[in-house]
C-alpha cells in the first residue's frame, strides 16, 4: 500500500514518506503499530490538492519507503530508524516519518542532528513527555521529549494540557518552552532547521479520538495548520512525523482521515 500521489522512485525524491510501526513501550492503549498502514489506506479518500497552500502534492516528487521492521528489541528498532532516516538526509531528502508510538521521533531527531548539526525540536503534543523515566524506562513514549531535549538546541512545545508537575523545573536547563500556537514561532531561532514532531493527541479528542491517550480540550485541526502556515518559507523544517494514531479505537476512520490530511497539509508545508 502506498500514501497518495507518493509515486516517485526514491533516486529523484525530494520527500521520503517513511513507516516506523513501532509499539514497545505504550502504557494504556495500543494500536500504534497499525498506523502508518491506516494512514496510507485513509489517504486514498483525501485529495493531493492543497488549497491552503495552493499547490498539489502530485507535482511534488515523493517516494513512499515503506515500513521500517520495528518488531524487535527496542534499541535495534531505534537505531534501525535512526541510520535509515541519517541515510535519506545525507542524499539530500526530507523525511515525514509515520509512527508508530512518540518514542520514534529520538533516533529521527538525532538523525537530523547528525546531518545538519544543532537543531530545533517542536513539538505538538498534548502531554509533556519530559519524565526522566517512567514505568521504569528512561526511553519511552512518555519520556521522549525529555531525552530529545538533551539533544536538541531547543524544545518548543505546543498544545501541551497534561503534567506531571516537574517540568518547570527543567525549562531553563534545557531551553524548553512552552507555546501557543499563535506565537510559537518567537522561540524558534530560523537560522537553525527545524524537526516536527506532531502527537496526534494535541488535537481536541472529539476531532481525532483514535489516539493512544486522549486527552480533553486540544487544538483544533485549523489551529495545527496555521502552525504548518506560520512555518513554511520562513524556516527550513527537514522532517516531520506523525504518531500515536490507534486505529482500533476509531473504527469510523476519521482519526486515520485526519493523519492523512495533515500528512498531505505537511508535505506541502515543508516542500
Amino acid at each position: 500500500m502506498r500514501f497518495l500521489a507518493a509515486n516517485s522512485n526514491l533516486d529523484e525524491a525530494q520527500i521520503v514518506i517513511l513507516g516506523a510501526p513501532l509499539e514497545a513501550t505504550e502504557t494504556w492503549r495500543g494500536g500504534p503499530s497499525q498506523a502508518p498502514q491506516a494512514i496510507r489506506y485513509a489517504s486514498d479518500s483525501v485529495e493531493s490538492f492543497s488549497v491552503i497552500f495552493m499547490r498539489d502534492m502530485a507535482d511534488l516528487k515523493v517516494h513512499d519507503a515503506g515500513d521500517l521492521d520495528c518488531s524487535g528489541e527496542l534499541e535495534a528498532a531505534l537505531a534501525n530508524i535512526e541510520s535509515t532516516i541519517r541515510g535519506y538526509f545525507h542524499r539530500g531528502k526530507r523525511v515525514l516519518l509515520l509512527g508508530g508510538e512518540h518514542t520514534v521521533t529520538l533516533p529521527a531527531l538525532r538523525a537530523a542532528i547528525s546531518a545538519f548539526g544543532p537543531t530545533q525540536l517542536l513539538v505538538l503534543d498534548a502531554h509533556t513527555d519530559l519524565r526522566d523515566e517512567y514505568d521504569g524506562q528512561r526511553i519511552s513514549h512518555a519520556t521522549v521529549t525529555r531525552r530529545c531535549s538533551e539533544l536538541a538546541e531547543r524544545v518548543v512545545i505546543v498544545g501541551a494540557r497534561s503534567f506531571y508537575g516537574g517540568e518547570f523545573e527543567l525549562l531553563h536547563r534545557f531551553n524548553i518552552h512552552f507555546a501557543s500556537p499563535r506565537y510559537f514561532i518567537r522561540f524558534l531561532n530560523p537560522a537553525l532547521p527545524v524537526y516536527l514532531s506532531l502527537d496526534l493527541d494535541v488535537l481536541d479528542a472529539s476531532q481525532c479520538p483514535g489516539v493512544t491517550n486522549p486527552e480533553p480540550g486540544g487544538l483544533s485541526y485549523w489551529e495545527v495548520i496555521e502552525v504548518f502556515k506560520a512555518l513554511r518559507g520562513h524556516f527550513k523544517v527537514v522532517a516531520v512525523d506523525i504518531v500515536e494514531l490507534s486505529p482500533p479505537y476509531d473504527p469510523s476512520g476519521v482519526s486515520a482521515v485526519c493523519a492523512a490530511k495533515l500528512a498531505v497539509e505537511g508535505i506541502i508545508a515543508i516542500s
